[in-house]
């Protein structure tokens, strides 16, 4: 078998190998839902203090395996298949993530909060995995409208179920909409910003709401 066939075999194989590796961090990803489950339960106050305190714990653990490699090596050894390279001898996101859920239960509504994580969870899974799976249309950082798309429908999906399950109005659900939108569009430039998904997806939806509820009512009391 001549060397040209030989990569030519190992090119798919490769990609096949890297998206499955991808299916095992998005499912674990998803299990992440429980601190949504979590929030809508809990007080504010409640929920800021759990995940805080997580989020400090988390932030010690990365610490500690930095000052010692024996704790590192731990780490890699039973999370390999579900760390990045960059996570080996990094932060490993589940820190942004943490931090992400905290700021948005701090900063916005319940309700806001609720809606943001979880299309942190889903919105940022079904984006990377629909756009390595199909995506064909790419912009240039490799990021493809496929995975805007896939971002966008299970967004709307779980949106559709929380006007529901929260009881949201009609003109909420409009903006919640618009800023899932936006927060996708945000999500497609994160490397280029330079700011960790986990924080821009959640972030820019609370403050898209903000802005397009404080719109809102300022343009009701001047009628």
């Amino acid at each position: 078998m001549s060397d040209r066939s030989v990569s030519k075999k190992s090119i798919p194989d490769a990609e096949k190998n890297e998206f499955r590796q991808e299916i095992k961090r998005k499912l674990l990803h998803m299990t992440s839902f429980v601190f949504v489950i979590f929030i809508y339960w809990a007080t504010q106050e409640m929920a800021c203090f759990v995940l805080g305190l997580l989020f400090l714990g988390l932030v010690v653990a990365e610490w500690l395996c930095k000052m010692f490699p024996a704790l590192n090596n731990i780490k890699i050894k039973y999370f390999s298949t579900v760390l990045r390279e960059n996570e080996k001898t990094g932060n490993v996101s589940s820190v942004w993530f943490l931090l992400g859920c905290f700021l948005s239960v701090l900063l916005f509504s319940k309700d806001v909060a609720i809606i943001g994580i979880t299309i942190l969870i889903f919105g940022d899974a079904f984006a990377a995995l629909v756009g390595k799976r199909f995506g064909k249309h790419k912009f240039k950082n490799g990021k493809s409208w496929e995975g805007f798309f896939g971002f966008v429908g299970i967004s709307l999906l779980f949106l559709t179920a929380y006007v529901f399950i929260l009881d949201l109005t009609r003109i909420f659900t409009v903006f919640a909409a618009l800023s899932i939108v936006v927060a996708a569009l945000v999500e497609i430039y994160t490397k280029q910003i330079k700011i960790d998904d986990n924080l821009t997806i959640p972030l820019t939806f609370g403050i898209m709401m903000q802005i397009l509820i404080m719109f809102f009512e300022s343009l009701m009391l001047g009628l």
